[in-house]
């Protein structure tokens, strides 16, 4: 029952959610305890700098790509986690319209009081990118390996810190020059990853803040568009863990 409760807040905040593809880590200072479930719900943002900034100032042929796919936002989050067995766990993520799938394992290094770990996962996702303002429309897929050092103090702190790594597939018809024509990217993405929790035994607060440089290999009805950047993603949340 609890995870019908969580599947169906995942499917409402895809439905409503933007384009922007700002899907946080959410990691936590360690994978979900055996037997356990953990449900959080928040929001994140993307932030574009550099050439990635202002989709406004278009490439040559007025090629609508990024602004459709990869445009700045705010977006809804929500995830369930599992925990399948001793330091594993299984996850599932929507942010905006992007849907991640993940499995995690910790090794720990510390148990007691103080608890430390080292946890890495993998991550494949997808999406849909909607129509926005006549700008066109498509989806996307990726795969993502995060890598996080976590730490649990008494059960009312927790912080994390690390790195995520991704490549990522854009694919659709987008408008250059005032019509509709195919166009697909591929992108990497590599960067920090910083966050921390704070709360009671069933229930965390949790802010996180991903710093990545990301690169694009563009491709728009004969044009190049190739280009790179960083983009900040914050994140933010509330965790409760039955």
């Amino acid at each position: 029952m609890k995870w019908i409760g969580a599947g169906s807040l995942l499917v409402t905040l895809a439905a409503i959610g933007g384009c922007a593809t700002a899907v946080p880590a959410m990691s936590g200072g360690s994978t979900t305890p055996k037997n356990r479930t953990d449900v959080g719900f928040g929001g994140a943002a993307r932030v574009p700098l550099g050439d990635l900034k202002d989709p406004a100032v278009l490439d040559p042929g007025e090629s609508q790509y990024r602004y459709a796919a990869d445009a700045g936002g705010v977006v809804p989050m929500a995830y369930g986690r599992y925990g399948i067995a001793k330091n594993w766990d299984l996850g599932l993520m929507v942010s905006g319209a992007t849907v991640r799938a993940e499995a995690r394992y910790e090794s720990v290094l510390q148990e007691g009081t103080t608890r430390t770990v080292l946890m890495v996962g993998m991550a494949p996702y997808g999406g849909w990118i909607p129509e926005r303002e006549q700008s066109g429309k498509g989806g996307r897929v990726g795969f993502e390996v995060p890598f996080v050092f976590g730490v649990e103090i008494g059960g009312i702190y927790e912080m994390w810190i690390g790195a995520r790594g991704s490549g990522e597939y854009v694919f659709g018809d987008f408008q250059i020059a005032g019509s509709q024509q195919k166009a697909s990217g591929a992108g990497v993405r590599a960067g920090p990853v910083v966050g921390m929790a704070l709360g009671v035994r069933r229930i965390h607060a949790l802010v996180e803040l991903t710093a990545a440089y990301e690169y694009w290999w563009i491709d728009h009805a004969g044009t190049s568009l190739d280009r790179g950047g960083f983009v900040l993603i914050p994140g933010f949340g509330m965790r409760l863990r039955f």
